[in-house]
């Protein structure tokens, strides 16, 4: 129920504020009384503690003499005089307690008291020097010996003519008889009558504060009585004045939609919220009104939106079927223009022949533009997912206007990065299609300088890839102001460019659209007079080296076969799928599914690979290697890691427990089949990164093939021999004189300098496949500038000796190398002898033997010549990527020609 009170909410602030203060203030009274009253309570009781104290002490201080004074009167034990006096004249209990009395106020009648028993205390004292004088007389003690107030205290006659006996028994009933007690009474008498004025008094003190301290907290609770009482007040202020108003606000607009006509806030609450509520209610009305007119519109605009799309698509099946109506005769007319072109013309006929092919070849382009468009403003464009080998895609377009920019004059580059798969999925037409585009479009309006073709990887994910290719060109560029119209329908540079150029305006347009469904981007950099850039991404799906054609399955089934493989993986469904993937390979795959099965298989079969994954239950991938190791020994199959942590240190890990090599789960079948190869076919069984090449490895060896890996580098290369020599021939040249250089660069103490010429060699070691000198240089970067001489000595050792041992292959290649342009003379083209090695090549490739690259360096003068320059290319290309099908297809072919049927 609303509330009748209207507050504002200014009001409902300053009364929580005055509340507050006011909590505040009583409490702090509160506080400072009840604080007061305690400590008043504890003054009162430490009061009475220490006044009981002192009338105790000063009894138990006239008691302490009087039984000293009796002990030295019965003993004659001088100890008990000395004690005497010195509580008499040195420790003085009875004056500091008097003393401390006076200090504490105590009452005058309390002080008499205490006076009269120091009074009485001091008179006998006399009677007890008295009892001493007389001990120390019947002890004949010199008064040199006796302490000054006994000395000073003279004996009477009578006391003088006792015997020494007497007077010490008189000694004694001066300290015992009844005059004695009745003046030790007189000292005690009125000490007693002191503690129990003293007691009453305190006691009274000590009830008062302890009332007042009662009273504090029954002040204190009436004070939290009032304050609960207030704060009761104020919550209710607040809640029936800001939060059930707002509550009951938030409740209705849940539940609120335009679509009710009468929706209205019922007001209530503070002065504010009710008019936040009248403001909503005005606000709600006025849009209502608004939202009337709006639908009205808008069902005109639907009306207007429909007329325009049936128009629309009545345009593009207009022209989609003109297209296909002007295509079909168009592409007879050209069928027909290519018959006559190979029959006998004039020189002026033909060049009317080529100029009419051209002219239909150009209206063909636009056609095919225009069905495009039409196809994409039907919504009917859909791109197929098809596998292709992007590398062979991008070189044929390459190819295309390779030769045509050679007829302009124009340097033609074409890249693509290291980090770009090969095989992939995805529309090949319509990547092509926009290559295709934007290459015209950079020949078309380029006149001098070059033209380059770029394709790199700009973020992968799984079984995924984003690509980006771009196209440079130096031509006439494009201004600034035209470039944000670029992609758009019917647009070109300027009016000029049409008239120039040609063109309908539409290929951007239409590459825009085909990026779009491959989600990418389509974009441009230009300055004008200085050329442009066009590059578009795209995503494509990687397809693995084993999807990428059934002829490259069959090859590797052939050229794994025969192969045992132990797989160790703890998840069964990991476990049945590589072990599916490596079965297709050709492989006869041993499983455990722990490490200690794993061991027990190798301990009684021989396996030419293992692959391991590193976690795993009761004993992990690293352990299962060490054991495996220590087990076989040198005989020991070469461990792959497997893991799913593509994190760091996972491979040094890898490492140090003996594996030798390492792949990342998702396995990525083309990277699987490549790590396989390395260990099957190259013979690399070294751990990973391994640099433990033994000074007696480093004497032993002498093949040039143990120096530099020649198969593994040109395969790098695709094949390409002459730029590997080119290669080799420069790392002879720049570094043949590295260890009289290092040494040079110790001597000056300039050991950056040496850093980075081991750092440098390691990188050229890398590209030309001497992988030992790369291991060498690394141990002695490691230990540069170490304080072990020793071990130095020996890396600098082995350095040179692998350095020498590496020049030396090198400068064997490259002598073995025939000229460019020449290859070994063939006696006979008849003479069958002469094909003996490509006939041995041949079977090799035909078995899917992976000896056929090796073979392939023995007989390569003799194949390149006999064949034209691009089948040798290709030959090589496809031997060192073991598309060794297609080799044998293309050596079988020139063998063929040369009518020398090959026989193993």
């Amino acid at each position: 129920m609303p509330s009748k009170i209207i507050i504002k909410q200014s009001t409902i602030s300053a009364l929580m504020v005055g509340i507050f203060f006011l909590i505040a203030i009583l409490l702090g009274s509160s506080v400072v009384y009840m604080s007061s009253s305690i400590k008043d309570e504890q003054n009162a009781e430490k009061r009475r503690t220490e006044f009981k104290q002192l009338g105790i002490d000063l009894a138990n201080a006239s008691d302490y003499l009087t039984d000293e004074a009796r002990k030295y009167a019965v003993t004659n034990d001088k100890t008990h005089m000395n004690k005497y006096w010195e509580e008499i004249n040195v420790t003085k209990t009875r004056d500091h307690v008097i003393s401390r009395l006076a200090e504490l106020h105590s009452p005058s009648e309390e002080m008499a008291l205490l006076a009269e028993a120091k009074k009485n205390s001091d008179a006998l004292v006399n009677t007890e020097r008295h009892s001493m004088r007389l001990v120390l007389n019947a002890l004949q003690e010199p008064e040199t010996q006796m302490p000054p107030e006994v000395v000073s205290y003279s004996l009477s006659a009578e006391d003088q003519k006792l015997s020494a006996e007497e007077k010490l028994a008189k000694a004694r009933d001066i300290m015992f008889d009844a005059k004695y007690d009745a003046d030790k009474r007189s000292i005690m008498d009125p000490i007693d009558k002191f503690q129990q004025i003293m007691n009453t008094r305190l006691e009274a003190e000590l009830e008062s504060a302890r009332n007042a301290t009662q009273r504090a907290a029954i002040l204190q609770a009436i004070l939290a009585v009032i304050i609960i009482g207030a704060v009761a007040v104020l919550l209710r202020i607040l809640f029936t004045q800001v939060t059930f108003p707002i509550r009951n606000y938030t409740e209705l607009l849940k539940v609120f939609s335009f679509n009710k006509e009468n929706f209205s806030l019922l007001a209530e609450g503070s002065l504010e919220l009710r008019l936040l509520a009248n403001t909503f209610n005005d606000l709600y009305r006025s849009f209502q009104e608004e939202l009337v007119k709006r639908k009205h519109a808008e069902e005109k605009m639907k009306t207007a939106k429909e007329e325009a799309e049936k128009a629309n698509n009545a345009k593009s099946e207009f022209l989609a079927n003109m297209s296909h109506e002007i295509r079909t005769p168009l592409n007879t007319i050209i069928g027909y223009l290519y018959l006559l072109d190979h029959t006998e013309f004039t020189l002026k006929q033909k060049q009317y022949l080529q100029n009419v092919n051209m002219a239909a070849k150009s209206l063909l382009g636009i056609i095919n533009e225009i069905l495009d468009f039409s196809k994409i403003e039907a919504g009917r464009m859909i791109l197929e997912v098809v596998e292709f080998n992007l590398y062979e895609t991008v070189r044929e377009i390459c190819s295309l206007f390779e030769l045509e920019a050679q007829h302009k004059g124009l340097s033609f580059h074409c890249e693509i990065q290291g980090d770009v798969p090969r095989y992939v999925k995805g529309d090949v037409t319509r990547l092509k299609q926009v290559l295709l585009n934007l290459l015209s479009n950079g020949i078309k309006f380029t006149d001098k300088g070059k033209l380059e073709v770029l394709v790199e990887g700009i973020k992968s994910g799984g079984s995924q890839v984003y690509l980006r290719f771009s196209i440079s060109d130096t031509g006439v560029g494009i201004p600034e102001e035209q470039m944000k119209h670029l992609f758009e329908v019917f647009t070109q540079g300027d009016a000029s460019t049409s008239r120039k150029y040609g063109g309908t305006g539409l290929g951007l347009a239409i590459c825009k659209k085909i990026v779009s469904l491959m989600e990418g981007e389509i974009s441009v950099h230009s300055r004008t007079g200085k050329g442009s850039t066009f590059w578009f991404t795209a995503k494509l799906e990687i397809a693995g080296y084993v999807a990428a054609s059934s002829q490259s399955e069959k090859l590797n089934s052939r050229l794994f076969a025969a192969k045992k493989l132990l797989l160790t993986e703890d998840n069964q469904i990991n476990l049945q799928m590589t072990q599916e993937i490596l079965e297709n390979l050709g492989f006869e795959v041993d499983t455990a599914q722990s490490g200690f099965d794993a061991v027990s298989l190798v301990a009684r079969t021989r396996y030419d690979v293992i692959l391991m994954d590193i976690r795993m239950p009761e004993m992990d991938g690293y352990e299962t290697a060490r054991r495996i190791l220590e087990l076989k020994g040198i005989d020991a199959p070469p461990v792959i890691a497997l893991s799913a942590d593509a994190v760091e240190g996972v491979a040094e890990r890898a490492k140090s427990a003996g594996m030798s090599g390492y792949l990342t789960k998702p396995l990525n079948p083309g990277k699987l089949i490549e790590e396989l190869r390395n260990f099957l076919y190259q013979g690399s069984t070294e751990s990973i990164e391994s640099s433990g090449l033994t000074e007696q490895a480093v004497i032993e060896e002498d093949n040039s093939n143990t120096w530099i890996d020649f198969k593994s580098a040109l395969s790098r290369l695709q094949g390409k021999w002459e730029g590997y020599k080119h290669i080799l021939e420069r790392f002879l040249a720049n570094h043949k004189n590295d260890h009289d250089q290092f040494n040079l660069l110790l001597t000056k103490g300039d050991v950056a300098g040496a850093e980075l010429l081991l750092h440098t060699l390691k990188g050229i070691s890398a590209t030309i496949g001497a992988n030992k000198l790369k291991e060498v240089s690394l141990g002695l970067e490691n230990v540069l500038g170490s304080q072990n001489e020793e071990m130095m000595a020996q890396e600098i050792s082995r350095f040179a000796k692998v350095l020498a041992a590496t020049l030396k292959a090198a400068a064997q290649f490259v002598a073995d190398s025939p000229p460019e342009g020449e290859g070994f003379s063939v006696r006979s083209v008849g003479d069958k002898t002469a094909y003996n090695e490509p006939a041995r090549l041949l079977k090799l490739l035909e078995e899917g033997d992976a000896e056929a690259t090796t073979m392939f360096t023995v007989c390569r003068s003799f194949l390149k010549s006999e064949l034209s320059s691009q089948d040798y290319n290709q030959l090589s290309e496809a031997i060192f990527t073991y598309n060794f099908e297609e080799a044998a297809v293309l050596l079988k072919k020139v063998l063929t020609q040369n009518s020398a049927a090959p026989t193993a």
